[in-house]
Parts: structure tokens; C-alpha cells; sequence
């Protein structure tokens, strides 16, 4: 029991042109028109992507700044707290900043030591020494 309707000999096939050069040629142009409309519409909205890529930039550099002050703002807070409910450190920065001692003592002041980046790393030469004068 075969059906005209599933008998696959007699569907006729289509063939593929052979040697059409025009059709070829105009598959080709849909290509390169296809292409062409892409390319114009990525030309159109290459500065904008370069807007956005310039303000995410931005606004990393912002967190960053941001995320910075935030935690210099935490500091701050915890002095003020400290300045407001604990008297040794008020009596520390008092003696720190303000060159204060308790009656009797007496307060030396040391130079910081200079930053690693300011010290010359070379060796000393005898004309990097003065000259002593013998007396």
C-alpha cells in the first residue's frame, strides 16, 4: 500500500544552476550589500561605544576616588569618637601635636627619617665627602 502522496521517486527535484554566472554574481552582491549595511551601521555607532567605554572608565576612577574617601571618612569618625569619650588619647595627640608635656619632663623632637625614594642608594665616593682641614 503505497501513497502517490509518499512516494518519493516521483517528487521532482530542483537543480542547482551550473554555470550561471549572473546568479552567482548576484548572490554575491546580496553578500557584500549585506555586509556594507553592517559595517555602516557599526561605523554609526563606533562613537558611541567609545563614549561608553570612556565613562565606565570614568566612573571605575570614581569608585575607586570614592571607596578612598569613604574609608578616610571612617577614620575620622573613629578620632572624633575617640576624641570624645577616651582621655589618654585626647592626653596622646594633645602631647603629639601640640608639644605639650606634664610638669617636669622634658620632650626631645627627632627629624623623621627621610623616605626611601629621597636616599641616594649610591655609594659614597671621596668626592661625594667635604674636605676636613687638618688643624
Amino acid at each position: 500500500m503505497s501513497s502517490k502522496l509518499l512516494d518519493l521517486g516521483s517528487v521532482p527535484l530542483k537543480r542547482k544552476p551550473v554555470g550561471n554566472v549572473w546568479a552567482n554574481l548576484a548572490r554575491m552582491m546580496q553578500v557584500l550589500l549585506v555586509l556594507a549595511v553592517v559595517a555602516g551601521i557599526f561605523a554609526c555607532f563606533m562613537p558611541v561605544i567609545r563614549q561608553v567605554q570612556n565613562l565606565q572608565g570614568d566612573k571605575a576612577k570614581l569608585e575607586a576616588q570614592t571607596a578612598a574617601e569613604q574609608a578616610a571618612n571612617r577614620q575620622l569618625n573613629r578620632q572624633f569618637d575617640l576624641l570624645k569619650s577616651n582621655p589618654e588619647y585626647i592626653e596622646r595627640v594633645s602631647r603629639d601635636s601640640l608639644n605639650l608635656g606634664k610638669p617636669g619632663e622634658m620632650i626631645f623632637r627627632f627629624d623623621p627619617y627621610p623616605a626611601k625614594s629621597a636616599v641616594s642608594t649610591a655609594p659614597a665616593t671621596s668626592a661625594d665627602t667635604p674636605s676636613v682641614p687638618a688643624p
